[in-house]
């Protein structure tokens, strides 16, 4: 039984190291200890076959008593009965089932001890199928057909109906023979363990076969039991196993592959990072020449601007130099203009004087009284105006001064302006630079992404979109500097517009000063006149001319204040400009700092992105499984792809193919077409010159007629047709006036003398009694009057585009101007005063002159209607002042040849002034 028990154990010891097995593919370190507990229960397994086998030689050598053949059957059983219990107890593995089979056989054997003795050379030389199980078992524990066979030689061998069978045969072995004396079996042992008493022997082998019986019956219920439960977790651990195995290859397999993948990564990580650190190395590097570059920009922008201030201020000085020339030269012309209108005026009165002086000196004496009262009159008018010329002259200089200052204030804002300039200009050298550095970055972004590329696809889209986004930024930037340059393009056309008034101002300060040079060198003559008047001129008429001179010289004084405030005005409205442009270069840099601003913020960007690169790099490794797998994906669809493109492409290429054939013969067509074209314009050509040629000789013959007949004409003569003629002569013009407007209306080729001579025959012809001489003069003379009016109307046309376009060009110089001034600025005190007056009154005119609508019947369309009406008032208006100033220019002509044809009393001096004025 020990032997059985540990069979049962030996048989059982694979189920736990399967079961082990399977729980141990998850760590090495239980593996070696249930490799370590598997091989200690081997040890203790094959301790126990030595054991087992030393008991059985032990009971082989102590059995003396040799069985019967009736109790075989008996031994038979209980042999057979044991070997199923440990072929059970080896296929299932429990222990259950052996510590019950150790309770059977310890109780049955007091009871057939005799039996067991047999057991092994039974089970030795009969039951060979039964002890081959278990080692087949053993051999192979989880096979289940085996497992399967097991099972039904149990239930067939331990079926109710042959137990009871042995039973019987048993109880009639049992039998003692009859021959025998009760003294001899009183005397004798027992016979196979039984009593000699036959009843009750038979009572005690009931009993004990019924316990046994009953013992058994349970015990193969619950093996059954246990083994059908053992056989399905046998079942169910062996499908386990075989799914445990394929995973662990495939396991082996994806660790293989990763480990390869893996060390490609890390080999591809450390070429990242030594590329990584090359670049620091470059950008370091390229920011160190980059700072360099602009240390040595910086200075020698620092160096040109001193120069250029140095220029500035020197044109400056020279300007105000130029300026002040140019007005002193304004003030000794104005001043020689008076002196000359005054002279002229004083000659004019000597000339008028020196005819009347025999007349009027009779009439001195009684004027001389009267004189003196007008001299006192006029020494107090003379203290009031010199105290207002003094008053003028004050307000002339606070002007001046206010002048000054707006000239200051110019000089002031231009210097801000080139300030501005300059900044512009080391905005754009920053904004080159930055353009350069972001240039510099993309290439390396580019070449990193060109690296990632090779590796891995998905993230190098994620790279291109941020290149995309960096070039987008990167064309802002270009697109803000492109204005910026623009803006600068725009003040420098402002400068160089500057420059040529100030060159135009230059050239008329020659032209005045060439004239100042020739009226200083006419001085000394007017001077040597002016001596001869004086001694003519009464001191008298002298103080009254000083005093008309004085208020010629305030009313001149009056007008130039006018002028000065016009000046004052338009340098205002200058200042303005200058202000709203200064605001708007404020603007403009302020921008140019906040987008400097935004670039440093971008570097910053890309710093931190490159730091975030690296960090993915790391996390990439992660990715790599599922990048794997969408590798192998993704190499499928491009081959279909580029399958179903090959197919797409060879149709395309047979299409257009067809295209271009079709597209070929029509070009031969078209071509075909041109030529055909050509040789027909050729024709028309042609017949057109052969055209020309006829209508030549045409009109050859049509002259020739003509001249026929005048002569035939001037061979007929009759008389009372004078009256016919002359109504002949007024419809003859009448027609030809009307030819003559058809003529205009078809063309330039119609014009001809020989386009009439068809209605001249007609009324030869349809008049014979008319004098055809004095008809062909007629016509003659109106066709020569009707060439000359049409070259007269050509002349016109063209000098009436002349005149357009010069009033075009007028009214633009005239728009601008008036666009400069304020409004209401050229209108006289007159129109201002019925502009009040209308505004006073109410209605739509005061609601149009004033600010604010006072009629409420002034809508939007009667405005547009009022304005329409004004504006061909206007036109009309310029039309006829550009007539009458056409018109006066011949009167000025003959004024000036009649001034030409005056006295020859008329000193030379005096007629040179008029020759220049």
């Amino acid at each position: 039984m020990e032997g059985l028990e540990a069979e049962s154990v030996c048989e059982g010891s694979p189920l736990v190291y399967q079961l082990n097995n399977n729980n141990s593919t998850g760590n090495m370190e239980d593996e070696e200890q249930i490799n370590h507990n598997n091989r200690d229960e081997a040890e203790k397994c094959h301790r126990a076959k030595d054991e087992a086998q030393l008991e059985r030689e032990l009971i082989n050598s102590t059995a003396d008593v040799e069985t019967d053949t009736k109790t075989q059957p008996e031994a038979q059983t209980c042999s057979f009965e044991q070997v199923e219990g440990s072929e059970m107890s080896a296929d299932t593995g429990c222990h259950s089932s052996t510590v019950s089979m150790e309770d059977e056989t310890s109780s049955f054997s007091n009871e057939a001890r005799g039996a067991l003795v047999t057991i092994d050379t039974y089970l030795d030389e009969k039951s060979p199928s039964v002890l081959e199980a278990p080692t087949h078992s053993t051999s192979s524990p989880y096979d289940t057909d085996c497992s399967r066979r097991l099972i039904s030689q149990i239930q067939r061998s331990l079926s109710q109906e042959s137990l009871l069978d042995e039973l019987e045969s048993e109880l009639l072995g049992c039998r003692l023979p009859d021959g025998e004396s009760g003294s001899e079996r009183r005397g004798s042992p027992p016979v196979n363990g039984l009593p000699t008493d036959q009843e009750g022997c038979m009572v005690v082998f009931e009993k004990c076969a019924q316990y046994k019986y009953a013992q058994q019956e349970k015990a193969i219920r619950r093996l059954l039991e246990d083994n059908k439960r053992h056989q399905e977790l046998i079942l169910g651990i062996c499908s386990e196993k075989d799914n445990m195995k394929e995973e662990l290859k495939k396991r082996a397999e994806t660790e293989k592959q990763h480990m390869a993948t893996i060390k490609k990564l890390e080999g591809r990580v450390e070429e990242l990072l030594i590329e990584l650190k090359e670049s620091r190395d470059k950008l370091i590097h390229q920011d160190q020449a980059a700072k360099a570059a602009l240390q040595h920009m910086q200075k020698e922008m620092t160096y040109r601007l001193e120069q250029a201030n140095k220029k500035c201020d020197e044109a400056r000085q020279e300007k105000e130099t130029m300026v002040m020339k140019y007005v002193r030269g304004e003030k000794e012309a104005l001043d020689l203009r008076r002196d000359k209108e005054g002279l002229e005026k004083r000659l004019r009165e000597a000339t008028k004087e020196v005819d009347r002086q025999a007349l009027r000196g009779n009439q001195l004496a009684q004027e001389k009284g009267r004189l003196q009262q007008l001299y006192d009159a006029k020494e107090g008018e003379v203290s009031r105006v010199t105290r207002e010329v003094e008053k003028l002259k004050e307000e002339i200089n606070s002007h001046l001064i206010k002048v000054k200052w707006a000239q200051n204030k110019l000089k002031s804002e231009a210097d801000a302006h080139k300030e501005t300039k300059d900044k512009l200009r080391e905005t754009t050298s920053k904004l080159a630079q930055a353009k350069e550095e972001t240039e510099q970055i993309r290439k390396n972004c580019q070449d990193m992404i060109r690296t990632y590329q090779e590796s891995e696809e998905l993230k190098s889209n994620e790279l291109d979109a941020k290149l995309r986004a960096t070039k987008g930024e990167l064309e802002k930037h270009k697109q803000e500097q492109t204005d910026q340059l623009e803006v600068h393009r725009v003040k420098a056309k402002e400068l160089d517009d500057l420059k040529r008034s100030y060159k135009e101002g230059m050239d008329e300060l020659t032209t005045l000063r060439t004239k100042l040079k020739c009226l200083e060198d006419e001085r000394p003559r007017w001077e040597d006149e002016l001596t001869k008047y004086r001694e003519i001129i009464n001191r008298q008429k002298a103080e009254i001319r000083r005093q008309r001179e004085k208020m010629e010289e305030i009313t001149c004084l009056e007008e130039q204040h006018q002028r000065d405030q016009q000046e004052i005005t338009s340098l205002r409205e200058e200042v303005d400009s200058f202000t709203n442009q200064m605001t708007d270069l404020q603007h403009d840099v302020q921008g140019s700092r906040e987008r400097e601003a935004e670039l440093l913020g971008f570097t910053e960007k890309l710093s931190s992105k490159n730091a975030q690169l690296q960090s993915e790099s790391n996390a990439l490794q992660s990715q790599l499984d599922q990048l794997t797998c969408s590798f192998t994906d993704l190499q499928a669809q491009l081959e279909e792809t580029n399958r179903l493109l090959d197919d797409k492409l060879k149709r395309e290429e047979v299409l257009r193919q067809q295209e271009v054939q079709g597209l070929q013969e029509e070009r031969t067509a078209l071509q075909t077409e041109a030529a055909q074209l050509k040789t027909r314009v050729e024709e028309l050509r042609d017949e057109l010159v052969t055209q020309k040629r006829k209508q030549a000789a045409n009109i050859k013959d049509l002259t020739k007629q003509l001249t026929q007949a005048r002569k035939r004409l001037e061979h007929v003569e009759n008389g009372g047709c004078d009256r016919d003629v002359s109504s002949m002569g007024s419809r003859s013009s009448s027609s030809g006036s009307l030819n003559a407007r058809h003529g205009g209306c078809s063309g330039v080729d119609e014009r001809s003398p020989e386009s009439q001579s068809g209605p001249s025959v007609m009324v030869v012809d349809s008049y014979p009694e008319v004098d055809k001489t004095v008809l062909v003069e007629r016509i003659v003379r109106l066709q020569k009057a009707l060439a000359r009016k049409q070259e007269k109307i050509e002349f016109m046309e063209d000098h009436i585009k002349q005149l357009v376009e010069e009033i075009r060009k007028k009214t633009k110089i005239i728009q601008s101007y008036v666009l400069r001034e304020e409004s209401g600025a050229l209108s006289s005190e007159a129109s201002d005063m019925n502009k009040a007056q209308l505004s006073r009154r109410g209605g739509i005119m005061a609601s149009l002159y004033s600010s604010h609508p006072a009629d409420s019947g002034l809508t939007l369309d009667l405005s547009l209607e009022i304005n329409r009406k004004l504006q061909a008032v206007l036109e009309d208006t310029l039309l006829k002042n550009i007539t009458l100033k056409v018109n006066s220019s011949p009167i000025v002509r003959t004024v000036r040849q009649q001034y030409d044809g005056v006295d020859k009393r008329v000193q030379p001096g005096y007629r040179d002034y008029l020759t220049f004025s």
